[in-house]
């Protein structure tokens, strides 16, 4: 079964109010940590393939690729469906959608995740920390024409909520795991946690 990762990185950033996939966190933008994960990850899996949606990261590697999203601007439906036009649909397949703003998220969670997913009867996988569900979140290929119809500013997690009893939540210890930015203010909080740990 080939998972092939779609990694989100085209939105406009509104409410962070400037570009913030380049913003610095610990010496490092912000986009590159997840792209690190999936680079470990390649080294433990021959079943991935990456596809990378960003208008401003171009990076074509062995199973790395990226594709621009020109319409990203006008919701997150947009960057999904330029991934989706890019899956070779004759394959066995899933998608695992992956956002390019939660700089903890380990490669051993996305290893773990995709193989206890291959192992469940669920045809839907996201992630979870006791209350709190949050990315990524795997989808089985039976679902590509629901993505595909998504509008403007709906993501995956509208198909999640449709199918709640076909969705298999991957427990993860580490809250952090979780955390995405989304404000200036969320990246103030993670700099000021990092300089007390």
């Amino acid at each position: 079964m080939k998972t092939y990762i779609i990694y989100l990185a085209a939105g406009n950033s509104r409410r962070f109010k400037e570009d913030k996939l380049h913003a610095l966190f610990k010496g490092k933008e912000l986009y590159l940590y997840g792209i690190d994960t999936l680079k470990q990850l390649l080294k433990y899996r021959n079943d991935i393939e990456i596809i990378i949606v960003s208008n401003t990261i171009d990076i074509q590697e062995e199973c790395i690729y990226s594709y621009k999203s020109p319409l990203s601007e006008r919701g997150i439906s947009y960057s999904i469906k330029a991934a989706l036009n890019h899956i070779n649909q004759k394959d066995d397949y899933q998608m695992m959608f992956m956002v390019a703003d939660q700089p903890y998220l380990s490669y051993q969670t996305l290893n773990k995740m995709i193989d206890i997913f291959n192992q469940s009867s669920y045809s839907i996988c996201s992630l979870m920390f006791k209350d709190r569900v949050g990315n990524p979140v795997i989808f089985s290929k039976d679902y590509f024409n629901e993505l595909y119809s998504l509008k403007e500013d709906q993501g995956g997690r509208t198909i999640v909520n449709k199918y709640p009893q076909e969705c298999f939540y991957f427990i993860i210890e580490n809250e952090k795991e979780l955390y995405d930015i989304d404000y200036q203010s969320d990246l103030q909080k993670l700099i000021k946690e990092e300089e007390y740990d």
